[in-house]
């Protein structure tokens, strides 16, 4: 099984106390492969850049998925297309982003996203 993070959902450990990683094996009963696109990586880096605290959180979320994750290669504009092109029956992607929820879900993917700011919930069916 193979469980795609979004940029968004990496910084939830950071804006919301929560582990990300626990939580979905405790959705999913097992525990997965992890991957995030290269694209995710590059919009984390983009806000590191600035300064405050989301940039904080950025820099802290490309360390989170650099010990968790492996990183897949594939030719798309952002972060949303390459996620939306590895979508599909057998994958889960984990995002807060409603039009790419929407639009992996019609894919035949499982979404996981957060819910009332303080716990993660499935939309599909876990196979």
């Amino acid at each position: 099984m193979l469980v795609l993070l979004d940029s968004n959902f990496l910084l939830l450990p950071f804006q919301f106390r929560i582990d990300i990683f626990a939580e979905i094996e405790a959705l999913l009963n097992t525990r997965p492969r992890y991957a995030v696109p290269e694209q995710v990586l590059l919009e984390l880096k983009q806000l590191a850049k600035d300064r405050g605290k989301l940039a904080k959180f950025a820099r802290s979320a490309i360390t989170l998925a650099e010990q968790h994750c492996e990183v897949i290669s594939v030719e798309a504009g952002d972060a949303d297309e390459a996620l939306e092109k590895l979508a599909g029956r057998g994958t889960i992607i984990c995002t807060n982003d409603k039009v790419l929820k929407e639009k992996v879900r019609k894919r035949g993917s499982i979404v996981i996203f957060l819910r009332e700011r303080q716990k993660l919930a499935v939309e599909g069916y876990v196979y």
